[in-house]
């Protein structure tokens, strides 16, 4: 065997053990992670994959050219040597490798951009320390060498001849990915299906009560890094600083002091510094940082490696709760809530004011219907809300629906508490609310408020409240399809409509369809924004954020009416009464003429 070939054996062979050190590596930390790399869980993920492309999310059109491109790549090099016998095997590889090169240059483009923003973000709107934004840079620059090698990798498997130095760019890149990339996924690997709307609770109040364990014992927040569970130090561990959560996260968009990208990274670093688990992560992230967040689950939903910021952003509230490190705004909706059992503070007696002259009925002992009615607080208190009250009464009465609602009964879900971080006032009314609900038989709920509708259906079953609970829009579009809202199908089209999609109906309980239907069958012209459905961007009130001020250099409910102004539209639809408020006092403060109606109010108006 002459030196060439000898040569090619050894680069060959080192690219095979590369490949096979990163095997090595994902099932060395699938085993410490507990995370099982089984085929049909690596099925799973790979079809999970191919769905979230659906949305033609640029962000993970480049993560998929990636992970095939590097999967392309190890294949050709893999089969290489056999490649000489079988030209229709290269064929395909060439063929395959085309629209790879495309996504790989513009994930390579897309990379540099993210790399420059992100330096500006760190400087001006967190300024981050210098040690920090050189770990960072590295971090970043790595990425784009994986995508650069995985090019060049590519490129070469048109040039035979050069199949050696193909070999040696190969290895490179592999020893990056056995590196930096097996742990992010791995992590995606175990928490891809775990939906946006899970939130863990650390002790169930019922139990408590009933003396099942002592609740001093029972652990609310994280006042050190060892106290992140297993599943949180994987998650913030994973980050490799991909930047598609801070380029899709509002709180960052409108000037907050927040950056989800940075949040985790910053927690990663720091439990592996010099204190590592006892290590206070307090001491690295701001209170104004985790204040900042919306929950609306941007960050969460855009992350192509599985990483779950609102887990993290959820208990380090919870230890600022414990800590009492709550200004005078937040602890007045806790203080409301304890005391009226609504976050305003206003007389439960009142809540059903607005169903009155709508002549609906209260649910009580004796009486039955076939939905409950979910009001919640905002629309019940709310004179502008009050319309969406009043608009869905009128729908369900015009289609024979049977409904009721609870009047003084109906207790805020504690949703405002929960994203707080006040868990135990979470729960206790969440009990107090189902205890309600059980002693009238209560089966099927609608719910006109998107942050209720995910309490009911997503939070309340952990605490014995299992209903059948449907969003206002969901039951709308099929009353539409029953024929039982009479419409006019051949309106004229006198307005034209723009949606703003709830983050809590869209991209936590992926209703999507549904609102465009009932839109366009009242005759409205849609006009869709570039960022709708599961991208939505949110309007600023989530995570309670309705109730406090945060600083920030721009409101995201202007950002979003501007961008609703840019469709041409006259009116901006919302489905949510939050999104309501908000959109609603961002038109009026800019002039521009938009006006801001509630889905129900638009169909109502549109009956027949």
């Amino acid at each position: 065997m002459d030196e060439s070939a000898l040569v090619y054996v050894a680069l060959y062979l080192a690219s095979v053990a590369s490949v096979a050190l990163i095997a090595a590596v994902s099932v060395s930390y699938s085993k410490q992670s507990s995370i099982r790399l089984t085929p049909g869980r690596l099925a799973g993920l790979t079809k999970d994959e191919f769905a979230r492309l659906k949305g033609g999310e640029p962000v993970f059109l480049m993560h998929l050219s990636i992970a095939l491109g590097v999967g392309v790549s190890i294949v050709a090099a893999l089969v290489e040597p056999a490649l000489g016998y079988a030209p229709l095997l290269r064929d395909a590889i060439l063929a395959a490798s085309v629209p790879l090169l495309g996504g790989l240059t513009a994930a390579l483009v897309w990379r540099v951009q993210r790399l420059r923003q992100s330096k500006r973000i760190e400087r001006d709107l967190l300024k981050s320390g210098r040690d920090f934004s050189v770990a960072s840079t590295w971090l970043q620059l790595t990425l784009v060498a994986a995508i650069a090698l995985t090019m060049t990798e590519l490129a070469l498997t048109w040039a035979p001849s050069l199949a050696g130095a193909g070999f040696l760019v190969g290895t490179a890149r592999n020893l990056l990915v056995a590196v930096y990339y097996v742990r992010p996924g791995v992590n995606l690997a175990g928490s891809y299906d775990r939906p946006l709307s899970s939130m863990a609770s650390p002790f169930k109040l019922g139990e408590v009560l009933e003396g099942k364990y002592d609740i001093s014992q029972v652990k609310v927040g994280v006042g050190k890094m060892g106290d992140f569970d297993a599943r949180e130090r994987s998650s913030y561990d994973s980050c490799v600083e991909i930047g598609a959560c801070e380029a899709s996260c509002p709180a960052t968009a409108s000037g907050r002091p927040l950056s989800p990208r940075v949040l985790v990274r910053e927690l990663s670093r720091l439990g592996k510094g010099e204190s590592g688990a006892d290590s206070d992560p307090l001491t690295t992230v701001g209170d104004d940082e985790l204040w900042a967040c919306t929950s609306c689950g941007a960050c969460v939903s855009s992350c192509p490696v599985g990483v779950k910021h609102l887990d993290i952003v959820y208990d380090l509230r919870r230890e600022l709760v414990g800590r009492g490190k709550l200004d005078r705004e937040k602890s007045a909706v806790l203080e409301n809530l304890a005391r009226s059992q609504n976050p305003y503070g206003l007389k439960p007696s009142s809540r059903a004011d607005w169903a009155s002259a709508a002549g609906v009925d209260v649910l009580a002992e004796g009486r039955s219907a076939e939905y409950l009615y979910w009001v919640g607080c905002v629309s019940s208190y709310d004179q502008r809300a009050q319309r969406i009250s009043r608009s869905l009464a009128k729908i369900l009465k015009g289609a024979g629906v049977s409904f009721a609602i609870l009047g003084e009964g109906e207790l805020c879900t504690g949703d405002p508490a929960r994203r707080l971080g006040e868990e135990g006032r979470f729960q206790e009314l969440a009990y107090q609310n189902i205890r309600k609900l059980a002693s009238l038989g209560v089966k099927k709920i609608v719910a006109s408020c998107p942050h209720c509708f995910n309490s009911l259906k997503n939070d309340y079953p952990a605490f014995g409240g299992r209903y059948e609970v449907v969003y206002y829009t969901q039951l709308l579009s099929d009353l539409v399809r029953e024929g039982r809202i009479r419409l006019p199908g051949t309106k004229v089209t006198e307005i034209s409509v723009t949606l703003h999609d709830a983050c809590y109906a869209a991209r936590y309980n992926n209703i999507f369809d549904e609102p465009r239907l009932a839109l366009e069958a009242s005759g409205v012209e849609l006009k869709e924004m570039r960022r709708r459905r599961e991208t939505t961007f949110c309007c600023g009130a989530g995570g309670s954020n309705y109730w406090f001020k945060v600083p920030q250099q721009r409101s995201m409910a202007s950002i979003r009416a501007d961008e609703a102004k840019g469709t041409g539209a006259k009116t901006l639809s919302t489905e949510c009464p939050f999104c309501l408020s908000m959109l609603d006092d961002a038109t009026k403060v800019s002039g521009d003429g938009l006006e801001v109606k509630d889905i129900a109010e638009i169909v109502a108006e549109n009956m027949v």
